[in-house]
């Protein structure tokens, strides 16, 4: 019983401790959000002499560059100004994007990676000779900002595409992206409160006394064990040794005194009282007889 109560403790620290980890870690994370709850951040400036700036795999991007975007309810929101003011941003259907530009010159966007401050992009140029035509068939735009859930683009291909508002060439974007993770707050407190209940559990189930282990009560008379004969005495036996004799010393009792009756007593009057006899006294048999008093004189 120890041994399974020892193993269920540390398998209940190993799961614990982890989950506590990721869950500090997200408490963490939550702590950069800005005033608005959304984790924003600066790209880099994208300079270009062609006539529009595209992430051609919008979904794949994220997918590559920043997963966590794409799970739960997270909303995105991207915004884009040139030296000319806010520029028309939107999504567009990847085959519709192609299309579209098919021989413009544009800037393509490739990767885009998370650091502190601002974002590097990789960005590769795309040479082209004629202009555009039109504006392309937007799944989705606006003018400056757009912004969309993260299940409006899982699994689709559609491209992000940034342009002036007139269509004409040159062009440099300042973007600024956005991500709210709507599921980052509950995620957070479960895999805490779920890691201290696992940690505090598992400490527990080792810290829990063992019970000493009683003999099991016998069945039957056949189940009891016989008795075993008692160990032999090695000792030699003691010996008890009388204690010696003391003589009796018998003190008989002494003899009344008899008062003086005579007034005014003499001083030289004395009364001797009568002895008592040796036969009198109690064990006297084997004392010598006492010498006779002295006789008495007024």
């Amino acid at each position: 019983m120890r041994i399974a109560r020892t193993a269920v403790g540390m398998l209940l620290l190993t799961i614990g401790l982890p989950v506590l980890l990721v869950g500090g870690a997200l408490w963490t994370a939550m702590q950069h959000r800005d005033a608005g709850g959304a984790f924003s951040g600066r790209v880099e400036r994208i300079t270009t002499p062609g006539h529009a700036v595209v992430v051609p795999d919008l979904d794949g991007l994220l997918r590559r560059d920043a997963p966590f975007t794409r799970a739960g309810d997270t909303r995105l929101r991207v915004t884009a100004r040139t030296e000319a003011g806010p520029a028309l941003v939107g999504l567009v259907p990847a085959a519709d994007a192609a299309r579209y530009l098919a021989g413009v010159p544009y800037a393509q966007v490739d990767r885009v990676s998370l650091t502190r401050g601002t974002l590097p992009v990789r960005v590769t140029p795309v040479p082209g000779t004629t202009a555009p035509a039109a504006q392309p068939a937007w799944e989705k735009q606006g003018a400056g900002a757009v912004d969309w859930a993260s299940s409006e683009v899982r699994g689709q291909r559609l491209a992000l595409v940034v342009i002036h508002p007139d269509t004409r060439a040159g062009m440099t974007v300042d973007l600024r992206v956005e991500v709210r993770p709507g599921w980052l707050g509950s995620a957070t407190w479960g895999l805490l409160v779920l890691g201290v209940a696992l940690v505090a559990l598992g400490m527990a189930t080792l810290a829990w006394p063992t019970r000493p282990a009683y003999p099991s009560r016998p069945a039957t008379l056949a189940d009891v064990p016989p008795a075993r004969p008692p160990a032999p005495d090695l000792a030699p036996p003691l010996v008890s040794v009388p204690a010696p004799a003391r003589p009796a010393w018998n003190v008989g009792t002494p003899p009344p005194v008899q008062p003086i009756l005579a007034w005014p007593p003499h001083p030289r009057c004395t009364v001797t009282p009568d002895p008592v006899p040796a036969t009198a006294l109690p064990g006297s048999a084997d004392l010598p007889a006492p010498p006779p008093p002295p006789a008495s004189s007024i």
